[in-house]
């Protein structure tokens, strides 16, 4: 299975609004969770800059469906988000685990 990162780009007012939606977004962000699709997700930067979602799976319309159903991006919470694949290589959940690359040594003679 891929890994892909949901980016979101959240609304100036986002801290403000987002109490009113939070339990929606956040339960349907766990029901994917509880699949073991969405593998972590939260705000990013202190003060929130952006928000990060990392899903595992092989199907990227999955993730489509979730951004279209979340309350966030329904009430404009979220003003953008695109989906970018993340090539992961190390770590216990690398999807492509790379311990090292072997390089050739070169011929001094």
């Amino acid at each position: 299975m891929a890994h892909y990162l949901l980016l979101y780009q959240l609304s100036a007012d986002y801290l403000q609004r987002r109490g009113e939606f939070r339990d929606a977004h956040l339960q349907l962000a766990w029901q994917l969770a509880d699949q073991g699709l969405l593998l972590l997700g939260g705000a990013v930067g202190d003060p929130v800059e952006s928000a990060m979602l990392l899903f595992q799976t092989d199907d990227q319309a999955q993730i489509a469906a979730f951004a279209a159903a979340d309350p966030y991006v329904q009430q404009g919470l979220v003003t953008s988000w695109r989906i970018v694949p993340w090539l992961t290589v190390a770590g216990p959940l690398a999807a492509t685990p790379l311990k090292s690359v072997a390089i050739p040594a070169t011929d001094a003679s």
